[in-house]
């Protein structure tokens, strides 16, 4: 008895990989929150993109991988879209908490959404507008205990603005794996995270040692952390890179909602 078409094979596997990643994101989280009881959010998320930059280099050195890039644009706006993401998204679990932080930045599906369907023509189905209104309204009723009815504070804005641009750097991760019209090939899952981890740690890096940041120095176990934090972010960026070689951003954020369930239980 046939198990189904190649093509349903394949999108099964990316839902499954798409799943993965979303585990690692909220046990990431987690892990993050424990961090930024002693180390400063934005020094946890260099420690994350080194990890990232050790780990291409690795991959480089034991496979002589080709990533030269393709799509430029894009790859820039993969890096430096994502970069500020993490920064303020792990900022955000330090001011105001992993639960809030995450519910906040995880509305990047709602703007992935908008900016696929402006940028990509990946016009988005009518319930997905549904699911838009929805999200923000749950978003506002969750964040008003804090600051007040509908009102929110400073680190709430920031985890807002780290949805809007994450919503973008989404948005150019799906542009750089879909299959272009004219059949060029599509860029490989390394060389989108090489972008996004090379142009996030450049990002990170001055916020951390002076004359804006300063080092926070970790203790053994904090080291531990740290590097438990990177690996797990590196496998979770790998896993939905692969994935949105087969899964659109509406599918995408769908899935990726799994990720505040966990991280807020």
């Amino acid at each position: 008895m046939s198990g189904g078409s190649p093509r349903a094979s394949s999108t099964r596997k990316a839902i499954l990989t798409a799943v993965a990643s979303s585990v690692l994101f909220a046990v990431m989280a987690m892990v993050a929150r424990w961090l930024s009881r002693t180390i400063p959010g934005h020094q946890i998320a260099l420690v994350r993109f080194a990890t990232g930059v050790a780990v291409v280099l690795g991959y480089l050195t034991i496979f002589r991988a080709d990533l030269r890039p393709r799509r430029w644009g894009w790859l820039l706006s993969r890096g430096v879209c994502g970069g500020i993401a993490v920064l303020l998204y792990f900022t955000c679990i330090e001011k105001i908490g992993v639960g809030t932080a995450t519910l906040l930045n995880y509305t990047a599906p709602v703007w992935s959404m908008t900016f696929a369907w402006l940028l990509l023509r990946e016009r988005p189905r009518r319930h997905a507008f549904v699911a838009l209104a929805l999200t923000l309204a749950g978003v506002g009723l969750v964040t008003s205990d804090r600051t007040g009815p509908w009102r929110l504070g400073i680190w709430e804005i920031a985890g807002v603005c780290s949805a809007v641009i994450s919503g973008m750097a989404i948005t150019s991760i799906r542009a750089t794996r879909r299959q272009s019209a004219d059949g060029a090939a599509s860029e490989g899952s390394w060389t989108v995270f090489a972008s996004f981890t090379l142009l996030g740690f450049l990002i990170t890096l001055p916020t951390t040692f002076p004359p804006l940041g300063a080092w926070v120095a970790p203790s053994p176990h904090e080291w531990l952390l740290l590097l438990a934090c990177g690996i797990l972010g590196v496998g979770a960026q790998l896993l939905m890179t692969s994935a949105f070689g087969r899964l659109t951003t509406v599918s995408m954020g769908i899935i990726q909602q799994t990720t505040v369930v966990l991280t807020m239980a």
